[in-house]
């Protein structure tokens, strides 16, 4: 037990969080991710709880009445859909909270002039570099679970719908990919901030990249959908059956397959378009049981899970040469 507690692993992991608890500084953009959230999330939650309390009074005057309800099927209510601007703001300002945390914790290091000093001590560099993973890995999925609970507190107490064990099952695991996508960008960062010559180049980079990422691929992608022209879709407001646009697509095959390339190279649309399956806030997947969902979604999934396992892989795999790091 002693060997565990003792491991340098541990030790700088735990090092490295209590820098982070000190600076406050990844704590407050935690916090202003969980206000946008909650924003936009209790504007929805009124106007769902609103919808709620309509339809209960209709149904106690109808039966107020006498009237038979046999026959008029209740609504359906669907308060995770109300998350959806909760995931827009992690695909953005948490993706910059990766960036800020991947930064912090390896200058950090640079800066104080620590890291020739680690690694006089009986520290190997792996166990370095993996002690920084963890503690990134924990003060990001810790902070994301704040936010998501943040969330589904106030989607109980104020949509007027109770979430279900299945929702808060769906919520878990959009919580597990979200702390794996904001890893991409922590471990990218990290990376480039280590390696560079000058640690404000490596920001300026991975700032570049988030703004290519996060940014342009997804709107560039979503520009170029035909069927995205018009609100709602083309197809569905012209009431075009399913055979018909298949028919339509085959006709602009070739640019539909750049076009989701352009999308499919960003793991924020990866993101996206499995939590919004997830969660049921695109209408095609409301409703519909998860099993199918994650069978469907799988791609999605071990797309952000490969990337950020990937971007791991290489932030352990290169030895650190101390005296060329210290030398600003």
């Amino acid at each position: 037990m002693s060997e565990f507690l003792n491991h340098p692993v541990r030790a700088i992991a735990a090092k490295d969080l209590a820098d982070a608890r000190r600076d406050h500084f990844i704590l407050i953009v935690i916090g202003f991710i969980a206000l946008a959230a909650l924003t936009s999330l209790v504007t929805g939650a009124i106007a769902l709880a609103n919808d709620v309390t309509t339809y209960n009074d209709a149904k106690a005057t109808l039966m107020a009445l006498g009237k038979s309800l046999d026959g008029i099927a209740a609504p359906e209510f669907y308060p995770l859909k109300l998350l959806r601007g909760a995931i827009e703001q992690i695909e953005i300002i948490g993706a910059v909270l990766g960036i800020l945390a991947g930064f912090r914790a390896a200058v950090s290091e640079r800066g104080r002039q620590t890291l020739a000093l680690i690694m006089t001590r009986p520290v190997k560099s792996w166990q370095f570099l993996a002690g920084k993973y963890v503690s990134g890995v924990a003060l990001l999925s810790l902070g994301l679970a704040a936010v998501f609970g943040l969330a589904a507190v106030t989607l109980q107490l104020t949509s007027g719908v109770g979430l279900q064990l299945a929702d808060l099952g769906r919520i878990a695991i959009v919580w597990v990919t979200a702390s794996a996508y904001v890893m991409v960008f922590y471990s990218l960062t990290f990376v480039l901030t280590l390696w560079a010559k000058s640690p404000a180049n490596a920001l300026l980079l991975s700032f570049a990249l988030w703004l290519l990422v996060v940014l342009v691929a997804p709107q560039v992608g979503d520009t170029l959908d035909p069927d995205n022209q018009v609100a709602g879709g083309v197809f569905k407001q012209l009431h075009v059956p399913k055979a018909e646009q298949n028919r339509i697509k085959a006709g602009y095959a070739g640019f539909e397959t750049i076009r989701n390339g352009i999308e499919a190279a960003s793991v924020t649309k990866h993101f996206e378009r499995f939590s919004f399956a997830v969660l049921g806030i695109k209408d095609s997947y409301t409703g519909k049981p998860l099993g199918p969902i994650l069978v469907e979604k799988r791609g999605d999934f071990l797309w952000i899970l490969f990337t950020s396992l990937g971007l791991a892989a290489l932030m352990l795999a290169r030895p650190i040469n101390a005296n060329r790091l210290t030398k600003e």
